[in-house]
């Protein structure tokens, strides 16, 4: 499968950049495509990481306003995953994860285990997101957490126990889709590791 770039040009260049191209591309049948135009959002690469504290049976998640779920008519505040960019020079995902839970939760993570790479939403950005598992005990809140002033983070950390997860699961509660992500693998996981 081909691709024709006949134009790109960038229409927004700030935190992040958004380019208009248009492009054909070569269809299914062979056939080209009409030329089409196409925006992307050009974001990069993220991490996210489920916070399970093994003493305590239960997940950290961070709760801070967000312009883009206010816009929808929503409050603006969200209950997620610990989660940031990927964008200090050199710095490996799994880096990028533990120096997030220090700086949104407070937790050192002791035990961090990747769960994939997502696209967010291909047909509009490129954005991708390295998912992990960070496993601590509640003695490993090393530092304050909250976020950092620099950034103007306003970081709430919320505890839910196995039970409110699963529960907010079922009851469709939870908005963020990384969040269900990691929370779905979670108890995949543990449900495939019982049937052993």
């Amino acid at each position: 499968m081909k691709v024709r770039l006949i134009k790109r040009e960038y229409v927004l260049n700030d935190f992040f950049k958004v380019d208009a191209a248009e492009l054909q591309y070569e269809r299914f049948d062979g056939n080209w495509s009409p030329t089409v135009r196409r925006l992307n959002l050009e974001r990069g690469e993220a991490v996210a990481v489920l916070i399970y504290l093994r003493d305590r049976d239960s997940f950290v998640l961070v709760r801070q306003f967000r312009y883009a779920v206010y816009v929808t008519g929503k409050e603006g505040w969200i209950d997620e995953i610990v989660a940031g960019v990927l964008d200090k020079e050199g710095e490996s995902p799994e880096d990028c994860a533990r120096r997030e839970c220090k700086e949104e939760a407070g937790y050192e993570i002791r035990e961090l285990q990747a769960i994939g790479k997502i696209f967010v939403s291909p047909g509009i950005t490129t954005e991708r997101i390295h998912l992990f598992i960070g496993y601590c005990d509640s003695s490993d809140r090393k530092y304050a957490g909250g976020g950092l002033e620099a950034e103007h983070e306003d970081i709430q950390l919320i505890e839910w126990t196995r039970e409110e997860a699963q529960k907010k699961l079922i009851n469709h509660e939870i908005e963020d889709g990384k969040t269900i992500l990691a929370l779905q693998y979670f108890f995949l996981k543990e449900l495939m590791r019982n049937k052993k």
